[in-house]
């Protein structure tokens, strides 16, 4: 069976929510665990998680545009705005 290029753009943009999810995901449940803000370990955790988040969120806004979904008013990936 062959899959359609409809299909692998759907797949990705499946695969790159999912992605981004879970990296929210993750950050929260660092929160979950977080004792001691204050903690240097603790920062340099979280700013690995954000980073990972911010990769993640720019391949979903990718896969969201390949895929044709564009909402203007409330995309900040529009590069027309």
């Amino acid at each position: 069976m062959t899959v359609g290029m409809a299909d692998k753009t759907i797949i990705a943009l499946r695969e790159a929510a999912a992605s981004y999810a879970e990296a929210v995901r993750t950050t929260q449940r660092f929160f979950d665990r977080l004792e001691d803000s204050a903690d240097p370990s603790a920062l340099v955790e979280y700013a690995t998680l954000v980073e990972r988040e911010k990769e993640a969120e720019q391949v979903r806004l990718e896969a969201i545009e390949a895929a044709g979904f564009e909402v203007p008013s409330i995309d900040e990936s529009d590069p027309d705005n």
